[in-house]
């Protein structure tokens, strides 16, 4: 192939503007040649680290199933199961927003009880953004409330 000219000679100087066709030419050859040789190197450095779809779906699946809520920052955590999905997506995996609604909600600690009830009994749906919203303030509201508790105990 033409970009064993690469590999077998040295890059040519470039020819100056008033140097003959032929020299051009050849000049043009090996740069042409140059790429397609990085490109096959890199075609072939990429195929060894790249992770099988079936590994990588797996994975994913498992992570977005079995995440739980265990504290912290509720935002975050929503956040991961919706970028799970996202990659879920991107691999043909399609997570529709209302599953991804009811299992993000399913990974709530116990403290978020009332807030899943309170979902369930609605008859409307609640997007993406207002699922981070909704649990951002009853995370506010859980924090005021051990507050609350703390200082009674005191």
């Amino acid at each position: 192939m033409d970009f064993n000219l690469a590999l077998r000679k040295n890059e040519p100087a470039k020819p100056d503007d008033d140097a003959t066709a032929k020299k051009k030419n050849e000049y043009e050859r090996w740069v042409k040649a140059n790429r397609m040789a990085l490109l096959a190197y890199l075609d072939s450095i990429e195929a060894k680290f790249k992770e099988s779809e079936k590994v990588e779906t797996g994975t994913l699946m498992n992570t977005f199933i079995t995440t739980k809520y265990l504290g912290g920052d509720v935002r975050e955590h929503i956040l991961s199961m919706f970028d799970a999905a996202a990659k879920l997506n991107a691999l043909n995996i399609k997570i529709d927003d209302p599953f991804l609604v009811h299992l993000t909600l399913n990974s709530l600690s116990p403290e978020y009880s009332q807030l899943k009830s309170t979902y369930i009994a609605q008859k409307q749906k609640w997007d993406l953004n207002e699922l981070i919203a909704i649990c951002v303030h009853e995370e506010k509201n859980i924090r005021q409330d051990k507050g609350k508790k703390q200082v009674n105990a005191v």
